[in-house]
Order: structure tokens, then sequence, then C-alpha cells
């Protein structure tokens, strides 16, 4: 065979594997993690907004410790009423991004949770993250409702479910524990890890399908 036929071949083949239109079939084998979470989005117009998508993560998890709180305030702020006097809520609709922040005065440290979605390369899906982050006193703290919960949105059934980190790329792979911060602009989630008295921090890259790790200064 002409060795120009098989370089060209050759490339063709590249293009196809390294598409990401192509990879992204991998997400119909994802595996699913046995957490019965099936949430229904519900919108008006041609596709959800962050409000959409906040509303039906929330109201999934209302009966929750923490969540229900989020919840009943979430529904005050649609409502257009007053917000309890700890409360902060920035719904970014333009950049899909919503923040609500519980202040402790007492305490001297607060709680916050985040939502923000992205595309993905193949038109058919979207990615959905909710995180929650608590800083005490200038560090981290941990409960159980603390971390990254990251679901796969269906446009065509209007359906979002859970993903394992790893599946795509989003799991941070050092000592100790990982914190992540959600883009309100931009693509790329900002990672801060503290483990053994050192602290790093890295940017999850989001390339339309999935993500890569990169350590920064």
């Amino acid at each position: 065979m002409n060795s120009r036929i098989i370089t060209c071949t050759w490339m063709l083949l590249m293009t196809m594997i390294c598409s990401p239109r192509m990879m992204a079939q991998a997400y119909d084998h994802l595996d699913i993690p046995n957490d019965n979470c099936l949430i229904t989005v519900k919108y008006q117009g041609t596709r959800p907004t962050i409000t959409d998508f906040v509303t039906a993560y929330l109201n999934f998890k209302k009966e929750e410790t923490f969540f229900d709180k989020v919840y009943k305030e979430w529904n005050l702020y649609l409502q257009k009423k007053a917000l309890s006097p700890t409360v902060s809520i920035s719904n970014d609709v333009k950049n899909g991004y919503m923040r609500y922040d519980l202040i402790r005065p007492e305490g001297n440290d607060t709680l916050f949770m985040e939502m923000c979605f992205w595309n993905c390369a193949d038109g058919k899906h979207k990615l959905v993250a909710a995180n929650v982050v608590w800083l005490s006193e200038g560090d981290y703290g941990w409960t159980d409702y603390i971390g990254t919960h990251f679901l796969l949105y269906d446009n065509k059934t209007r359906i979002m479910r859970s993903v394992y980190p790893e599946d795509i790329g989003a799991l941070y792979e050092g000592d100790g524990l990982s914190v992540f911060f959600l883009p309100r602009k931009g693509k790329n989630i900002r990672v801060s890890a503290a483990g053994g008295g050192d602290r790093w921090n890295e940017v999850l890259i989001w390339d339309g399908y999935r993500f890569s790790s990169k350590k920064v200064n």
C-alpha cells in the first residue's frame, strides 16, 4: 500500500479517536453510582438555566441535613422574599452559576454551596456540579455533606444522574483533603488541598468532555 495512503488513513483514525464527539460516546457506558439519584429538570423555554438545575437538585436533596436549609432559603429567593440575616444568595444566570452563603458570626466561619454546569462536546449532555465548602477560622472544615457532587444531564430525557468523579477526570489524587471551587466565569475548577502541613493548588481543566489536572502556583 502506498505510504501516503497509510499516513492519511492513520491520521483519519487518530482524528476520529481523539474527537470530542467520538469520546463523548463514552458517556453511555459510565458506571452509575448506587445512590438512586435520578432528577428530572423542569424548565420553560428552549433549554434549562442554572436556576432550573438548582431548583431540581435542592428539591431532590431537601430531606437531608443542610440542604433542607438551603432549599427553604432558595424558595424564599425565588419568591423574592427576605432571606435570613445570615444568608446571601447570588444567582448568575448569564454565567450559569449560583452561590449560597451561610455566615456564622459566633464561630468565625462560613459555609457555602455553589452550583454550575458545563455544556458537553457531544451536544447531548450537560455536566452539573454541586459543591459545598466549609471555611472555619481560615482552614477547611469537614462533615458528611461537604464535597462536590457531579451529575450528567441528558438534553433529550431532561434527567440528570450522578457520575463518579474519576470517570470524568475530576478526582484529586493527592494526600489530604481536597477542596473544589467551581468557576463563575470560565470553565475550570480550582483545587486547594491540605495535607501534612503543606498546601497545593491545582486546576481541573475542562475540555468539553472531561477534566485534566494541572498544577499552578
